[in-house]
């Protein structure tokens, strides 16, 4: 048995995790003790997110869709088939879909080949805040010697190691109000004042200074925010700020489906839309889908690419108060499932397209510049 140390998934705070490694297999997760924004706890999002390593619908070697049917293919059959077909098509009628559930390193990669190919790209950010990462200075550790704490949404059940620095600063006298679609208990509980909202857009903060910390976790703009406040928006995905900060465009829902809808070479990384609306795919004439497991949005697609899991891999995310945080390999991806870096590189190699890099550290140095 071995202990690797790494980076929770399941969330933007970036909680550090030790995956519990027995015969070649993960089979736990343990909160890092001297991470210092967890400091030896974690949420049921930490204590299963290892369960997806061996989901049983894990993808292990590229496909193509033969006559309706997924039929499986050698990577060479799989990545030239879609060069052949992307060739095919204008920039303007192509689009790349990056996430932030990927790592740094796989989203700069596919943006680069977006960039060559001058295509269409984006990242959805769901029910995340829409903020300019890069104009953000307010960490997590300011939440807990804050006086006055506002929060627009619910840190409490979705980002419950914020929300136990809340309950810190509460115990040193902060003032907690708390702006919510829905009544809940744990809301109630922890606000010294609870304010049910019909929408996110119309909220009354009242008077803030500069001792007040605005949480936000609800998908509303941070730029209305009050500037004398300081903010800090939450982002659901452990790296969608990552994908922001790398220069990929954040989409909100509408925004999101309406490029989808628009869209007639579509390739998708890591994100399942089909879940929520699979009519958003209906003008995709070739729809590629390179993810970790067979997803509803993949059973549509001409083309899917298995690719390694976070814990298969090594790379960077970056969470919601711009620490860029090390993710460390703990076992081999199933399979011929590869790095989502290398699959895109191995794709722009097809198609002539040179990235500009050869290895992830190649990756990481121009990352740093970026989001430093």
């Amino acid at each position: 048995m071995k202990v690797v140390h790494t980076i929770c998934p399941g969330c933007s705070v970036g909680c550090g995790i030790d995956l519990i490694i027995k015969d070649n297999k993960v089979v736990g997760t343990y909160p890092n003790k001297r991470h210092p924004i967890n400091e030896g706890k974690n949420c049921l999002y930490g204590q299963n997110c290892y369960k997806i390593i061996s989901h049983e619908k894990r993808l292990e070697k590229p496909l193509i869709k033969k006559n309706g049917k997924f039929v499986e293919v050698s990577w060479d059959e799989a990545l030239n088939f879609i060069a052949e077909n992307l060739k095919k098509y204008n920039p303007e009628d192509i689009t790349f879909i990056a996430s932030g559930k990927c790592t740094n390193e796989d989203n700069y990669a596919l943006k680069k080949l977006a960039d060559n190919l001058k295509a269409k790209i984006g990242h959805c950010i769901c029910n995340s805040p829409k903020a300019n990462y890069a104009e953000i200075s307010t960490t997590i550790d300011d939440i807990e010697n804050a006086k006055n704490i506002i929060i627009i949404g619910d840190v409490f059940s979705e980002h419950a190691l914020i929300g136990r620095k809340v309950v810190k600063a509460k115990d040193k006298g902060a003032k907690v109000t708390i702006f919510n679609i829905e009544e809940k208990d744990i809301l109630k509980l922890n606000a010294d004042k609870f304010v049910k909202v019909d929408s996110y857009e119309d909220i009354d903060l009242g008077n803030v200074d500069e001792n007040t910390i605005i949480i936000i976790n609800a998908p509303i703009d941070v730029d209305k925010m009050p500037k004398i406040a300081k903010v800090l928006p939450v982002a659901k995905h452990c790296n969608t700020v990552g994908a922001t900060l790398i220069g990929i465009p954040p989409l909100n829902k509408d925004e999101y489906f309406e490029l989808l809808k628009n869209s007639k070479f579509l390739y998708i990384m890591g994100e399942n839309p089909a879940l929520i609306d699979k009519d958003a795919l209906k003008n995709t004439e070739f729809l590629v889908v390179q993810d970790i497991i067979m997803s509803e949005t993949a059973e549509l697609a001409d083309v899917v690419l298995p690719s390694s899991c976070w814990a298969e891999k090594n790379g960077t995310f970056t969470n919601t108060d711009k620490r860029i945080q090390k993710i460390n390999k703990a076992v081999n991806p199933p399979g011929e499932a590869m790095d989502d870096y290398l699959i895109i590189k191995s794709l722009a190699e097809k198609l002539g397209i040179d990235l500009g890099f050869n290895s992830l550290e190649d990756i990481q140095k121009e990352i740093t510049k970026v989001i430093l």
